[in-house]
């Protein structure tokens, strides 16, 4: 399990309990609030620095783009930590 420490439309930035290295490949699915079902995300980790990575999203369809936005635009200004 991770946490999600930043969302963007491009990626996030998550802090994992075992170290994740960069170039790893990783299909990552995740509730948003308000979303109708959970979001399947193919993702590559871009970075790294202790247990924090940063994970670049991968042929992200529309729709699942669209429920991001969606969800950044509600949130603007809310700090809020998913558990995936």
């Amino acid at each position: 399990m991770v946490r999600t420490y930043e969302l963007s439309e491009g990626g996030m930035s998550v802090y994992a309990s075992e170290t994740l290295e960069i170039g790893t490949a990783l299909l990552v699915e995740m509730a948003l609030p308000g979303a109708p079902k959970p979001l399947r995300l193919r993702t590559m980790v871009k970075n790294r620095r202790g247990f924090r990575c940063g994970m670049e999203f991968v042929e992200l369809p529309a729709s699942e783009r669209s429920e991001i936005v969606r969800y950044l635009a509600a949130a603007e200004g809310v700090v809020d930590i998913l558990e995936i």
